[in-house]
């Protein structure tokens, strides 16, 4: 059973939020291990400062509790920074998403009321067809544009031939210079003028080359295409006549039933839901923005962890393990192997535990590449108008399940790739193409007219209304999707 647009826009959507949610619990978890490192470092710190006692057993206490607090203070600072624009980044992602979330319910709000107005719109057209065919002297004009339409094609189709046949065979004539001889004299003609031996030659050499004939077949190549279409602007002109005819039948029902407005109805929609679409993409792009600006304030190697470093580093650039490990071995109280031995461990568990952050890391990286991916397929959902209950996809897509099971980019962009191959237009969106690219009353007029015409004319019919709507987009400059479609 076909599954509908809304349904599988609902689906993104949901999938969306599920990303944002293992997002935020990848982005916990991350948390977790930082705390656990913070711990970590406490004790480290610990270590270091009991091991600076050892050593300095000279240097008061007040000394020691000054400078290290110096940097601990300097370190404290940084990370408060940091913490403070935390905060700031998540009430504004949270702002962000409401907002989005907002402007989403509002998307699905307009394409319910588009939806409606398009399927008002279009049973009052299928009324304003039926009229139409009710009408005895629409279907005599409709005969008659059919008949018009199927001369017209048949002298296109002949000027299209001679052009042809004139563009291969003049050169040949105009090449010749015994034919251009005879046909520059004037030779056969009441302007030749010629006399005695001169005459006589030229009329032995038109005998040879049969010059009669190549004139007459010449000035048919030259001449002929002009006449056509001199004939084909007259049968343009008696076709446009007959379907200005019809336009008028069918404005006049049209404004009867209320034909006009509901189009305009739906156009005014239609615009409103453009602007919400880009409403909504904007407000999708400043969410990725500040979910990439938290990803990188929650970085343990951006910019604050960088400026905490540089501290930190000062702080041990006399006292690394090496040279600790070193002046441990030159005493022989084991009190300073001891702390030496411990911080080294609590430096292994460290790295151990900076392994295990950078891969969370990674994963947090690769899953926010996903998110935006999603996220660009849903844009490229709604401006596709997949998102319409017009538009219908095949029972066997499971797009929840498929993102789920998603592990990567490529993932989730063959995901789109299957929606767009299982996506079909419904009954309701009869010759959407052609709905398109005509306007309403254009294609309208083209429904009535087929159905209208005799049997054996429908065909050539149904032509008539698309020459005049495409003539109709000459005129306009190429637009004829809005305003008044009358003549102008």
């Amino acid at each position: 059973m076909p599954i509908s647009g809304p349904v599988v826009h609902r689906q993104l959507i949901e999938a969306y939020a599920n990303v944002q949610t293992r997002l935020e619990q990848e982005r916990q978890r991350i948390s977790s291990s930082r705390e656990e490192r913070d711990g970590l470092e406490d004790h480290r710190g610990d270590a270091l400062a009991e091991l600076a006692e050892h050593y300095l057993p000279e240097l008061s206490a007040e000394a020691i509790q000054e400078t290290w607090g110096e940097v601990r203070g300097s370190v404290a600072d940084i990370l408060m920074r940091k913490e403070d624009q935390e905060r700031r980044v998540k009430a504004m992602l949270s702002q962000a998403n409401a907002k989005r979330e907002q402007l989403e319910s509002e998307l699905i709000a307009i394409n319910a009321d588009f939806d409606a107005a398009l399927e008002s719109q279009q049973q009052t057209a299928k009324e304003v067809e039926q009229a139409l065919r009710q009408s005895a002297a629409f279907v005599q004009l409709s005969d008659r544009a059919a008949v018009a339409e199927a001369a017209l094609e048949r002298a296109e189709a002949n000027l299209q031939e001679i052009d042809q046949e004139a563009a291969r065979k003049l050169p040949a004539y105009d090449n010749s210079s015994l034919f251009r001889y005879l046909y520059d004299r004037r030779f056969g003609t009441k302007r030749y003028t010629k006399r005695g031996f001169t005459r006589r030659a030229d009329r032995w050499l038109a005998k040879f080359i049969d010059f009669h004939s190549a004139r007459q077949s010449y000035e048919f190549l030259q001449q002929t295409p002009e006449k056509m279409r001199e004939i084909i602007a007259s049968d343009r002109d008696a076709f446009d006549t007959v379907m200005n005819e019809l336009e008028r039948h069918r404005d006049e029902v049209a404004e009867t039933l209320g034909l006009q407005e509901k189009v305009s109805q739906t156009q005014r929609i239609q615009t409103k839901r453009d602007a919400q679409l880009k409403l909504l993409n904007a407000a999708v792009e400043e969410t990725n923005a500040i979910e990439a600006e938290l990803t990188q304030l929650e970085d343990p190697r951006g910019p604050y962890y960088r400026q905490a470093i540089t501290v930190f580093r000062k702080m041990l650039e006399k006292m690394n393990s090496r040279e600790l490990r070193d002046r441990a071995k030159q005493t022989q109280e084991l009190t300073d192997d001891q702390i030496v031995a411990r911080l080294v461990g609590v430096e292994s568990e460290i790295d151990a535990l900076k392994q295990t952050v950078e891969d969370r890391r990674n994963h947090l990286v690769h899953m926010q590449k996903m998110m935006d991916t999603l996220g660009q397929v849903i844009q490229r959902f709604r401006a596709l108008q997949f998102d319409s209950s017009r538009s219908q996809f095949v029972g066997t897509l499971d797009v929840l399940d498929d993102l789920y099971r998603a592990s990567n980019v490529r993932d989730v962009e063959e995901i789109w790739e299957r929606i767009r191959s299982s996506q079909r237009w419904g009954p309701t969106a009869a010759e959407k193409i052609t709905r398109a690219a005509a306007h309403p009353m254009a294609q309208i007029l083209a429904n009535a007219m087929e159905q209208a015409a005799a049997a054996a004319m429908q065909t050539h019919a149904r032509r008539a209304g698309q020459r005049r709507d495409q003539n109709r987009k000459h005129w306009d400059g190429g637009d004829s999707s809005s305003g008044d479609y009358r003549k102008r």
